[in-house]
């Protein structure tokens, strides 16, 4: 019989470990997948907000896009869609001006991912005022 000390349990510890890190750093980039897409969408919801506010006061469409690009720095604008109605010329005081935004967010998780099409998640916000 071979007696073993403390030396026997190291290649247990070491299968073990083996096996959690993947599941462990999975946990770890979903946490952070989840974090970057709050941030985006905190950031596109803002900006609806100041496009719709804009809109509201009457300003034209290209300065709301231009603002609602100047609020989100952080994201790539080729990936943003932004959507105001009703047109600048069938605005009347009173009237509902809506501001829509919809960004594709690119996910950095390999399996997380697997879940979207194309690896992005399609984050939307929308803004409704009254027209002054």
């Amino acid at each position: 019989m071979i007696k073993c000390k403390k030396t026997c349990n190291k290649g247990q510890s070491l299968v073990e470990t083996a096996i959690m890190i993947p599941v462990i750093l999975l946990i770890i980039l979903g946490i952070i997948d989840f974090g970057l897409l709050f941030n985006n969408y905190i950031l596109i919801t803002n900006a609806s907000r100041e496009g719709a506010r804009l809109a509201a006061l009457g300003v034209s469409d290209s300065e709301i896009i231009q603002a609602v690009h100047d609020m989100t720095p952080t994201l790539d604008s080729a990936k943003m869609s932004v959507q105001i109605s009703p047109s600048p010329s069938l605005r009347k005081r009173g009237d509902q001006v809506k501001v829509k935004i919809t960004y594709n967010s690119r996910l950095i998780t390999p399996l997380i991912d697997k879940f979207f099409a194309d690896g992005t998640a399609k984050l939307k916000a929308e803004s409704v005022m009254r027209a002054e």
